[in-house]
């Protein structure tokens, strides 16, 4: 979109409206791109999902309101963080809260651990900042997923999601070298030794 603008401005020819093309296809692109059902900050305390309406739902946030602000901005949304309708459709208790996405499917945001059994049966997903004393059904992004791979958002694939983590595990950068994938390898079967029962040489006289 910039080169676009700088081309209408810069150029004096018949050429510059080249540039307003380049905004257009820009424009479009942006608006084709798709975007996330359910945003998770990379300390696990502030969580967001896609209601039904489109727009962004508020399911947890942390005092510190700077993710929730880059949510808003990336998703072109001009409320703040401290907006009210931020909190609509979403059902808070002393120990966690849940919101419905767009397509009916519940996602929880668990507090305590008590949460966790209720939340991992009847919620697609599971979002704590701490740690899931056992395993669970949803899918979980809990304190060892996020503390693993940063900042995450969810895509709804039709009955699944997919991830998109700021950290890859598998991903090396110069501040953080990533974990080299598993590879399952058959292990070889070694077999023993058997001695060499011969004698050597100087030991055999000559009569032998």
């Amino acid at each position: 979109m910039t080169l676009g603008l700088l081309l209408l401005c810069l150029l004096r020819s018949p050429l510059r409206w080249s540039g307003a093309a380049v905004t257009i296809a820009a424009c479009l692109w942006a608006l084709a791109a798709p975007r996330p059902d359910v945003l998770i900050a990379a300390d696990g305390q502030s969580a967001a999902i896609r209601g039904a309406g489109g727009r962004l739902t508020l399911l947890h946030g942390a005092r510190d309101a700077f993710a929730v602000k880059e949510w808003l901005a990336a998703d072109g949304d001009a409320r703040k963080p401290t907006d009210a309708s931020l909190k609509e459709g979403v059902h808070c208790d002393a120990i966690g809260c849940t919101a419905k996405l767009a397509d009916g499917r519940l996602v929880a945001f668990a507090l305590a651990a008590e949460a966790f059994e209720e939340d991992c049966a009847r919620s697609a997903v599971v979002v704590s900042p701490q740690t899931a004393p056992g395993r669970c059904a949803a899918l979980l992004l809990d304190r060892p997923a996020w503390r693993a791979q940063g900042a995450t958002a969810l895509f709804i694939k039709g009955d699944r999601f997919e991830q998109m983590a700021a950290q890859p595990p598998t991903v090396d950068r110069p501040w953080a070298r990533g974990r080299p994938a598993q590879v399952e390898t058959t292990p070889s079967i070694r077999r023993p030794s058997i001695p060499d029962a011969t004698p050597p040489a100087e030991s055999l006289e000559a009569d032998d």
